[in-house]
């Protein structure tokens, strides 16, 4: 008699929406990460799920109602201690249309909370899904703490078990937890002994165990609503655009725990783990092998440590992806960024916060201003698209201070694809907030949120005084204010690309899985945006395509030749020394290699290994060849006439044949 295998137990995820999210915010909706972890921790368990992103699905077909009274803590207290309010009601039947027929047919529930903003309609749809199916329900992710106090203050009947869980042996423990609970329970939310956190230097947590982590379970989800074409989206703003481009897929993936540096803002730090570098390739190769995309966002807390080692390995798995991850301006070694970039690094979050060298040394930033110019500068050279954090409002920046950070966004504004100014917000678990005295403030006591700022900071921000200097009715209402003056200093610098810019980094992953070069980005965009009738031999996207370059080379275009770049006789003049050299770069180039050719006015052209030396334009003032290459350079070189450099590789994607 062969013993029966138990019936595997299936768990729908709900992801619910934000109603304070920005829409940009869900333009690019990836698959979120937490359910996928989740879902592949809990295998073991004999449990399997399938996800319904209610974010993605509400705003694909919007309701047609209120739901305001959904994101007011008050009424939505009110309404779960029994004083029902009618519009709320009407709202979850309409949600409840969606979901009855994935609900009841599952074992288990679990909402994931990825905002502090989502905990009064999480508490609201909970305290539903008990009414309507019975199930058993767990509820995780940020700010759980709230929705619990919610909870057990109203007395409502939702979340069986709230969880802080986060690591897969606590996220295991948990589901065992829920699974011990009667069917069909009837009580207030419990916490179950999940959380082991070890704390390091001054109360900050330890990473967890690299060991234990699965590769991410993608397939609780229907991926084809998350493939999106980047520019389509977008359509009102680029009329001309005729798709191009096509759907594309970005799939999230971290590797890294923890951090250990130690910003005084910042609620992480302390130690950092990592999965093994070799693990991390072979994951990514299954995920982008199984699901058909070569682009990931990874959500690592920086990067830095761990960059050159998995851009070796690779370069050495000629997996060929694009990827974007968050960045420190340090520590950093020279030709990091480089190798990076060759590596398929195609965008960074980089995390420079402000201009002002006082300022950095209070936020203990580990860089100088002119450090940060330095990378954005190299990192926008290397074709890698730029996204830059700034902090406005640190406790004690003067007015003269934040102005010299205004003023550093409009000089190098040219180099930054987008711009994520955030002001100051302080929590009681961030070095600030755990010694405030240290940094001349006094805790006023819990900050109220309003509007999109529910959405961006946390739950548990602070008012404070600066001692000494700005009181908290002083500090209040220049913190939105200088959001909106450094995004308008970003857009004065970036006039002469016609506004073009702020993708996020799904977008700009998007873009550069089908552009080698920000150039062809914006000259493409800037035709799409244009909407005049292009001409034929304009269709092309962009002008540098294979159709005129040969296709064994992908070129990677030194910036201020875009503006002429995007000239159709430029761009025939290179494409015909490239031409003329093809054969030979072909022998004498390995995959991968990066070389420059130099363009005279005359027609003469010249390949070349070497060194490329640019002025602060970013304009090529000299070069030194060490080797020549292709066709026979030409029989004087004369550095002082005008001449124009473009640096290219060979393009490991592609067989090694001549046109």
């Amino acid at each position: 008699m062969t013993a029966s295998v138990p019936r595997p137990r299936d768990v729908l995820f709900v992801l619910p929406p934000d109603f304070s999210a920005p829409e940009a915010h869900l333009v690019f909706r990836f698959p979120p990460l937490g359910p996928a972890v989740v879902a592949a921790s809990i295998r073991s368990l004999g449990l399997v799920g399938r996800a319904v992103d209610l974010a993605l699905d509400l705003f694909k077909a919007p309701l047609d109602l209120e739901v305001a009274p959904l994101v007011a803590p008050t009424l939505v207290e009110r309404h779960l201690a029994g004083e029902h309010d009618a519009r709320i009601d009407a709202v979850m039947d309409r949600i409840f249309e969606r979901l009855d027929e994935p609900g009841r047919g599952a074992d288990l529930v679990a909402v994931s909370i990825d905002r502090g903003s989502q905990v009064p309609f999480v508490a609201v749809l909970t305290c539903e899904m008990k009414r309507r199916w019975g199930k058993r329900i767990i509820v995780g992710g940020v700010a759980v703490e709230h929705l619990h106090a919610l909870l057990e203050k109203s007395g409502a009947i939702g979340a069986d078990i709230v969880t802080k869980a986060s690591t897969p042996a606590q996220i295991r423990r948990a589901f065992a937890a829920l699974l011990d609970l009667p069917e069909h329970r009837r009580g207030g939310p419990l916490e179950p002994n999940t959380e082991i956190v070890e704390l390091v230097r001054g109360g900050m947590r330890k990473a967890p165990s690299a060991a234990d982590w699965p590769t991410p379970d993608f397939s609780i989800y229907d991926l084809d609503p998350y493939r999106r074409d980047v520019v389509g989206v977008d359509g009102a703003a680029y009329p001309a655009y005729r798709g191009e481009l096509g759907a594309s897929l970005v799939l999230p993936y971290f590797f890294s725990f923890e951090c250990q540096f130690s910003c005084a803002f910042c609620q992480t730090g302390g130690t950092q783990e990592h999965k093994p570098i070799d693990l991390v390739v072979r994951e990514l190769a299954e995920l982008s092998e199984r699901w058909q995309t070569r682009a990931f966002l990874f959500f690592d807390t920086q990067v830095n440590l761990l960059a050159a080692d998995l851009s070796r390995a690779l370069l050495a798995a000629r997996l060929d992806l694009r990827w974007s991850d968050s960045y420190r301006v340090r520590p950093s070694e020279p030709g990091d960024l480089e190798l990076m970039a060759r590596a398929g690094c195609a965008g960074l979050t980089i995390g420079v916060e402000s201009a002002s060298a006082r300022v950095l040394k209070a936020m203990v930033k580990g860089h100088r201003p002119e450090q940060a110019t330095q990378m954005i500068l190299e990192a926008h050279r290397h074709e890698i698209m730029v996204r830059v954090n700034l902090l406005s409002c640190f406790p004690g920046e003067t007015r003269e201070e934040l102005a010299e950070t205004r003023d550093w966004v409009r000089q190098n504004a040219f180099a930054i694809d987008d711009l994520a100014p955030s002001s100051f917000y302080l929590t009681a678990d961030s070095p600030i907030g755990r010694k405030p005295e240290r940094y001349g403030i006094r805790v006023r006591g819990p900050r109220s949120l309003e509007g999109e700022t529910r959405f961006r900071k946390s739950p548990d921000s602070l008012m404070y005084d600066e001692m000494g200097g700005l009181t908290w009715e002083e500090r209040a209402p220049m913190l939105e204010a200088s959001e909106g003056m450094l995004r308008s200093a970003w857009l004065e610098g970036r006039a002469s690309l016609d506004g073009l810019g702020g993708f996020s980094p799904s977008a700009m992953l998007g873009l550069r899985s089908h552009f080698a070069t920000k150039a062809e980005i914006y000259a493409f965009l800037g035709r799409c945006r244009g909407g005049a009738p292009r001409l034929e031999e304009e269709a092309r996207a962009p002008e540098t395509s294979a159709e005129v370059l040969p296709s064994i080379l992908r070129s990677s275009l030194p910036k201020l030749l875009a503006p002429r770049w995007a000239d159709a006789a430029m761009a025939r003049a290179f494409a015909a020394a490239f031409r003329a050299a093809a054969p030979s770069l072909a022998a004498r180039l390995r995959e991968g290699d990066t070389a420059h050719v130099v363009l005279w006015p005359d027609g003469r052209f010249l390949f070349f290994r070497g060194a490329v030396r640019r002025g602060s334009d970013d304009r090529a003032r000299s070069f030194h060849v060490e080797e020549p290459l292709g066709a026979p350079p030409p029989e004087e070189i004369t550095q002082g006439s005008s001449f124009e450099v473009l640096t290219f590789r060979l393009d490991p994607r592609r067989p090694r044949v001549v046109p």
